[in-house]
């Protein structure tokens, strides 16, 4: 009976050291003689998935409103989650800005006579997602 007295009291310091429901129903298992293994966090990290670097140069497509397939190179710049750089293209080149999330990037491009705004998802050297206009948009590590 001195087991089952003192649980009330064992949860309460669990709870209150920060160790939640969870971490006391782990402790009174094992407390018991189970062996209850904790998962682990998820860090992507420790998954083997590193976060995506996207530094470097970039060759990207998409086919703008009017149906024409235009095609830009862009050197990226990473400082954490921001981006920066530029957008190359036949007529010149314009400043980039955006952010990385996980594996979510968001940039826009200030052109000469208006901003255009790229969303997507990273998976290795590719990058692929859609415009504010809703075409879609692929590019590639150089």
């Amino acid at each position: 009976m001195k087991f089952i007295s003192s649980i009330p009291l064992f949860i309460s310091a669990l709870v209150l050291a920060g160790g939640g429901i969870s971490g006391a129903s782990n402790a009174i298992a094992a407390e018991a003689g189970t062996v209850i293994a904790s998962p682990a966090p998820q860090d992507s990290a420790q998954e083997g998935h590193a976060a995506p670097n996207l530094s470097g140069n970039w060759q990207m497509s998409w086919t703008a409103g009017n149906g024409s397939q235009r095609q830009v190179t862009m050197e990226m710049k990473q400082d954490g989650n921001k981006l920066s750089g530029k957008f190359e293209t036949e007529r010149g080149s314009a400043s980039l800005q955006g952010s990385l999330e996980g594996n979510q990037v968001s940039f826009s491009v200030q052109m000469p006579r208006r901003q255009a705004s790229f969303t997507g998802t990273v998976d290795g050297d590719k990058m692929s997602g859609k415009t504010e206009q809703g075409a879609s948009w692929t590019a590639t590590r150089q």
